[in-house]
C-alpha cells in the first residue's frame, strides 16, 4: 500500500505503454468539446475550460511519456474531473449510451483507468504469500469452527460453487462483494442443510466483524484525511 501511495501518484499517474496515448485523449477531447459546444448553454463553462486546457496541455505530443513527469498528476486530475463534470452536466438531449459522447469519454478514461503490471504481479504475489503464511487460522475456522461437526468434501464443494457463482454474477452487475464473506456463508448453508449444527459464537463474531468493517474503515479513513489536511495545512 504504501509503495502504491509514494509512486503511483508521480509516475503511474498515466498510461505511459500506449505508444499514442497522448494523441488519442486529445483527439478524444477535441471531439467532447464540439459535442458537448453544440448543446451550449446546458453545459458549463467549467467543462469546456477543463477540455480547452487538456487539449492544448496535449499539443503537439504523440505519446503520454511526452508529458513532464511534474505535469502527470495535473494532467490525470483534469481527466477525473472531466469525467465527474460530464457524468453530472449530461445534456438532457443526449441519449444515455449515445456513442458520441460516450465514445470519446472512454478513450479519455483509458489515459488513467490502467493498471500497471508489476502492480498485478505485486498483489498476486502479496495475496499468495499471506495465504500460504495464515491459511492454517482459516481453514480451522472455515472448516471446524462455523459448524458444529467437520466440513466435508461435498459441502466444501457446494460452497465453493456458490460462492464462485456469486462472485462470477457480481462481477458482471459491478456489485462489491467479499469472496470471504460469500464462502463462509456458503459454508453456514451447507451446515444447515446437512442439519449438523452451526457454531453461533463462530457466526456471531463473523457477523460483528463484517457489521464493524464498514464503519471501523469509515472513521479510520476520515481521521487520516484529517490529519493529512490539517498537516499540510489547507
Amino acid at each position: 500500500m504504501l509503495v502504491l501511495i509514494g509512486l503511483v501518484p508521480a509516475t503511474y499517474a498515466l498510461n505511459l505503454r500506449e505508444a499514442s496515448g497522448a494523441r488519442t485523449a486529445q483527439s478524444a477531447a477535441k471531439r467532447l468539446k464540439v459535442v458537448l459546444a453544440s448543446y451550449h448553454p446546458s453545459v458549463s463553462p467549467e467543462t469546456l475550460h477543463e477540455l480547452d486546457t487538456l487539449i492544448e496541455t496535449l499539443d503537439g505530443k504523440t505519446s503520454l511519456r511526452e508529458v513532464p513527469l511534474q505535469e502527470h498528476w495535473r494532467v490525470r486530475s483534469t481527466i477525473f474531473q472531466l469525467g465527474l463534470l460530464l457524468q453530472k452536466q449530461r445534456p438532457a438531449r443526449l441519449e444515455p449510451g449515445g456513442s458520441e459522447l460516450d465514445r470519446p469519454r472512454q478513450e479519455l478514461r483509458e489515459a488513467i483507468e490502467y493498471v500497471p503490471t508489476w502492480v498485478v504481479v505485486g498483489v498476486a504475489l502479496c495475496l499468495g504469500i499471506g495465504t500460504a503464511i495464515g491459511y492454517k487460522r482459516i481453514v480451522v475456522t472455515v472448516a471446524e469452527k462455523i459448524g458444529k461437526t467437520h466440513l466435508t468434501y461435498a459441502q466444501g464443494a457446494c460452497a465453493e460453487l456458490v460462492a464462485m457463482a456469486i462472485i462470477g454474477l457480481a462481477d458482471v452487475a459491478g456489485l462489491p462483494v467479499s469472496t470471504t464473506h460469500v464462502l463462509s456463508s456458503g459454508v453456514v448453508g451447507t451446515m444447515w442443510a446437512n442439519r449438523s449444527g452451526i457454531q453461533m459464537t463462530t457466526i456471531r463474531k463473523i457477523g460483528l466483524a463484517w457489521i464493524l468493517t464498514l464503519p471501523g474503515a469509515m472513521l479510520l479513513a476520515a481521521a487520516l484525511y484529517l490529519f493529512g489536511h490539517l498537516a499540510v495545512g489547507h
